[in-house]
């Protein structure tokens, strides 16, 4: 009874007048709170411009819009400390991550009120849950809490804390560690990724002082960056055969762990195995893979079309163009494809232009009905005419498009079309090929100006969608039908 009158006289004394919260379901749907959130939340305001003419009528920047937007702010991050993580795609750690830091915050604040009969008990517990899901962090700050305690009242207990706050100040140090490991690992490849050699040699590093740190701090943290850095070290290495394995390792601990991981890591590790298939060609490798992996991706789920495009260019690659096909038409059809952002529909257009291709000149006609969607807003005519501009940070993209073109001109050849398309994708190369990740489309682009080159008698990564050797070929099968008819 007297730890709850503590609360009771702690929360009357001190507790501000009105908690705003925001709860869609019971709110009035008519209030300009309502229109705000739900504009946003349906993506029918894109700008604030439309959100203030659409409510008040007004311009952004006056004051009654911009006092509605900050309100609405507040109610959002009250209503943070009332999430409901049940039955969502967390992972059970996470949700204990939740609640202990909820409980944490509340033992902090209690402190600072000196009620300390109620503070310490959930103290207690609150480290007992988080030492069983492993959340140093947490730990670390509760045993901090309970060592400054009993240094007042129970020697043998002090000593029982501070031992605990020594031993876990050594396990989150290790934690962190493995984490900047891993994201300096990736900041060097951003900064330069013509340099492989050098991540690869520091990934290499950082993973064997990893396998060092787990025999002694083993936890599911500094697992999960052991087997990231372990993975892109052979991705860097090209071995990705062994980048697989690793990724097998990665989900059998997974499996035998659940609670440590949620739905999101699975779904990441299935991409990269994707990823990793097409690299290694293997067709029927991947595509058991794919039928294993159906059941991870929610129909609105992003991860589900970057897997899908990993699976569809491994059919491309490896002349699997009727299952390339049915690929595409699968993915066009689902509901959560209207909700991709303009950049990624690109592309599933742009695989479009190239099934096309090989429909139309590669004589498979069952690819026909199955690439006749509208969803993409593919028209073929708008794709030759149209010649992107040239930017850097669209190498890539550009480059595929270009190609895909250059293949439609060259069926009919049209000579100065294929000319002018070929000196468009030359600015997208250098001079000599660096051997990157670049370097199979430089010397792809080496060829077609040199193709440029030739008497007609008449006349990011780059996304490789069909394989260049079968691009090339049929490049050079055409011109001799011209030059030799």
């Amino acid at each position: 009874m007297e730890s709850l009158r503590e609360l009771i006289n702690l929360i009357t004394q001190k507790r501000i007048k009105k908690v705003e919260l925001f709860d869609e379901s019971s709110r009035n749907k008519t209030s300009n709170y309502y229109k705000l959130f739900d504009g946003i939340h349906s993506r029918r305001y894109a700008s604030d411009a439309e959100a203030a003419k659409d409510i008040y009528d007004c311009l952004p920047s006056e004051k009654k819009y911009l006092i509605l937007k900050t309100r609405l702010r507040q109610k959002l991050l009250n209503t943070l400390f009332f999430l409901d993580y049940d039955g969502d795609s967390s992972s059970e750690q996470q949700r204990v991550r939740y609640e202990c830091n909820r409980q944490l915050y509340a033992i902090k604040v209690l402190l600072m009120s000196e009620t300390t009969r109620l503070a310490i008990p959930m103290a207690e517990k609150t480290l007992r849950l988080a030492a069983e899901y492993q959340l140093s962090d947490v730990v670390l700050d509760c045993a901090r809490i309970l060592r400054s305690h009993y240094s007042n009242v129970d020697y043998q207990g002090f000593l029982s804390y501070k031992e605990l706050v020594e031993q876990t100040e050594r396990q989150l140090a290790v934690e962190n560690a493995a984490e900047q490991y891993y994201q300096e690992i990736v900041a060097l490849y951003t900064k330069s990724k013509g340099n492989r050699q050098k991540v690869r040699k520091l990934a290499d590093k950082y993973c064997q002082a990893l396998e060092q740190s787990l025999e002694g701090h083993d936890s599911a943290r500094l697992r999960l960056y052991y087997y990231r850095i372990k993975t892109m070290y052979h991705q860097l290495a090209d071995h990705y055969q062994a980048a697989v394995d690793t990724i097998v390792q990665h989900e059998q601990y997974i499996a035998q762990t659940p609670a440590f991981h949620p739905a999101s890591r699975r779904e990441e590790l299935a991409v990269q195995k994707m990823n990793f298939y097409l690299h290694l060609k293997a067709f029927e490798v991947g595509e058991a893979h794919a039928q294993q992996s159906a059941v991870l991706f929610g129909d609105r789920n992003p991860n589900f079309y970057t897997f899908s495009e990993y699976h569809l260019l491994l059919a491309l690659h490896t002349g699997n163009y009727l299952r390339a096909a049915e690929i595409f038409h699968s993915v066009i059809g689902r509901s959560g494809f209207r909700l991709l952002s303009e950049g990624k529909k690109e592309r599933w257009s742009l695989f479009q232009a190239y099934l096309h291709y090989l429909y139309k000149y590669q004589k498979i006609k069952e690819i026909r009905p199955l690439i006749q969607n509208s969803k993409t807003g593919f028209q073929l005519s708008e794709f030759l005419d149209k010649k992107p501009e040239f930017a850097k940070e669209r190498r890539g993209f550009n480059t595929a498009i270009l190609t895909a073109q250059i293949l439609f001109f060259l069926e009919k050849m049209q000579t100065e079309a294929i000319t002018d398309r070929v000196n468009e994708i030359e600015r997208y190369t250098r001079r000599y090929p660096k051997k990157d990740m670049n370097f199979r489309s430089e010397c792809f682009i080496g060829l077609l100006t040199r193709m440029r080159d030739m008497e007609y008698h008449g006349g990011n990564r780059a996304l490789e969608v069909l394989p260049y050797e079968m691009v090339w070929n049929t490049v050079l099968e055409k011109l001799k039908e011209y030059k030799y008819g």
